[in-house]
């Protein structure tokens, strides 16, 4: 059996609570559509520690935040900041 690091996630219960609520409120959220973009808004619960990103896979086009281009990553997602309550995909 191999052990792959990159793939642990060690943080407090505040933070790994905070990203599952967070993907059930952005996977909630209902895209609105601009011409050919799609933009998708939320609000967060009471409470909700700051600064927390929740990892996003897109099939293709560009994503922002707040009009601003977020960058791939590597590994295949983007890191969405859950503060700014909005995302963008761009064809």
């Amino acid at each position: 059996m191999t052990s792959d690091s990159s793939a642990l996630w060690i943080d407090t219960v505040v933070i790994f609570g905070a990203y599952w609520r967070a993907q059930r409120v952005v996977a909630a959220a209902i895209p609105t559509r601009n011409g050919s973009n799609l933009t998708w808004s939320w609000s967060l619960p009471a409470n909700f520690p700051p600064g927390i990103c929740l990892r996003v896979k897109v099939d293709g086009g560009a994503s922002k935040q707040s009009g601003v281009d977020l960058q791939w990553d590597n590994h295949g997602f983007y890191e969405v900041m859950l503060d700014a309550g909005n995302l963008t995909l761009s064809p």
